[in-house]
């Protein structure tokens, strides 16, 4: 494949509408100063001061956030509870310019949120032991009924649907069996759309859809030692996974960039080189962008592995918030790559 038919492909005008389901949760980031430390009188024990926050949406909301910035209609559709993190939330969402309208709004469940101490000190900020907000119990039958209703509303004019299984708590968050088993069978009826899955724990029980899994995940999905998933090893593994589901397996394996197995070929996608300091925080899914944007525009399962990668690895260099990854910042990393192999086929 050709570089310049990649980056054709990107800037082709038709704006794509992509569907981000699942799991969303707030990513809530604390800047602790080292220099304002406090004892507490009442228990002696050293009080932290937050002199400012830095609020993000998070798991399919950085999904959301990297669609919109590659350039896409974006509806995020998942659960938000009636709370404080659930405000923050869908006012992220929205100030991106995500379509919030089929969110289902609960006071049964908590906004999932994750607390990122960041402690500053000498102006350089290091995470802290993170704090997860999540639940802990299933969610109501009449909730999950909802999700799908509301999914089932977009499918007649959506050309994607990426899912997003965050949470291994079984049946507690948006992706439980009954909404699986739904999924599943919506991805047949509606085989004219592009589906597609992240899944932490779950992979193998989606069916009809492209799935996608980074190598430490897989190798618990096949009981081995995650060192030894190199991409030859990687593909092997897929091919089991495609026999299963019949549909593209994506893998991300880091530095070592990523494979693909579409049932006729199987490709080793590289990746971009990267220096200094990387936070990864987020690759994953501005890997998942990359690829359900480039198959929305025409790009080969292959060409959008290429996409895929080279969005994770301008995201890793934002340090210190979920960052994204632009569709400006996209086809110049892939132009310089080209022109540094200028004849290659990559």
């Amino acid at each position: 494949m050709g570089l310049n038919n990649i980056v054709q492909v990107l800037k082709e005008k038709k704006q794509p509408i992509i569907t981000v389901f699942g799991d969303f949760c707030l990513d809530k980031y604390l800047y602790i100063d080292s220099n304002k430390d406090e004892i507490s009188l009442e228990t002696e024990l050293t009080a932290y001061q937050v002199t400012h926050q830095k609020n993000y949406a998070g798991a399919g909301g950085t999904i959301t956030n990297n669609l919109l910035a590659l350039g896409a209609k974006v509806y995020s559709l998942g659960i938000v509870g009636k709370d404080g993190e659930g405000f923050e939330l869908l006012r992220c969402l929205e100030n991106e310019g995500a379509d919030t309208s089929l969110m289902v709004h609960t006071d049964e469940r908590n906004t999932a949120t994750y607390i990122k101490p960041m402690r500053v000190v000498n102006s350089q900020a290091t995470e802290m032991n993170r704090f997860d907000i999540k639940n802990f119990t299933n969610t109501p039958m009449h909730i999950q009924e909802r999700l799908i209703k509301n999914l089932e509303e977009v499918l007649h004019f959506t050309d994607a649907v990426i899912i997003s299984d965050q949470y291994r708590e079984q049946d507690c968050a948006a992706i439980t069996e009954y909404v699986l088993r739904n999924l599943s069978d919506l991805a047949s009826k509606y085989n004219d759309i592009i589906w597609y899955v992240d899944s932490r724990s779950d992979i193998y029980k989606f069916k009809n859809m492209i799935v996608k899994c980074n190598h430490k995940e897989f190798a618990q999905i096949f009981d081995v030692d995650d060192v030894t998933i190199n991409p030859d090893v990687a593909l092997e593994y897929s091919k089991k996974l495609y026999e299963k589901n019949g549909e593209p397996v994506y893998v991300t394996l880091g530095e070592l960039g990523s494979v693909v197995y579409d049932g006729l070929a199987a490709y080793k996608v590289p990746a971009f080189r990267v220096t200094g300091e990387i936070d990864v925080v987020g690759a994953g899914d501005a890997f998942n962008a990359g690829i359900i944007f480039a198959l929305t525009k025409g790009a080969s399962f292959e060409q959008a592995a290429l996409v895929g990668n080279a969005a994770s690895s301008i995201v890793i260099k934002k340090i210190g918030k979920t960052g994204t990854a632009k569709l400006d910042e996209v086809i110049s990393l892939l132009s310089k790559q080209y022109n540094l192999q200028e004849g290659a086929s990559v």
